[in-house]
């Protein structure tokens, strides 16, 4: 590394000492998770963006801003990610901190039936 280059780390440590900018940042990393493992997805059905993208009927535009974290999918583009990498959708609520709940089962979902399922009624 030259004297001349900045690294990312040093940049990112700078802006997120900014106690807002921190805080905003934070807030976003379920939108980055779930891009994380959009992309996971992906990768396990061996495409590229373009060809998954053709493979699930989506724009290959769609799916960067999906795994950039731009954009979250609805449930029917869920489906058709979920299908064309051969997994089903399986919904969890999980306890928030420090709050004793009764376990709920998840609702799995095979990915051909979620985008036939209106929203109203899953329950």
């Amino acid at each position: 590394m030259t004297s001349n280059t900045i690294s990312w780390d040093s940049i990112r440590d700078e802006v997120l000492a900014d106690p807002e900018v921190k805080a905003e940042y934070e807030a976003l990393e379920p939108e980055f998770q779930f891009a994380r493992r959009v992309i996971a997805l992906r990768k396990a059905s061996g495409l590229n963006q373009r060809d998954f993208a053709e493979l699930v009927g989506i724009q290959q535009p769609q799916l960067a801003r999906i795994e950039s974290g731009k954009q979250v999918p609805k449930f029917e583009t869920l489906a058709k990610l979920a299908s064309g990498a051969g997994y089903a959708v399986e919904i969890c609520f999980v306890p928030t901190k420090g709050k004793r709940r009764q376990k709920v089962q998840p609702l799995t979902i095979p990915a051909k039936d979620l985008g036939s399922i209106p929203v109203n009624e899953i329950d």
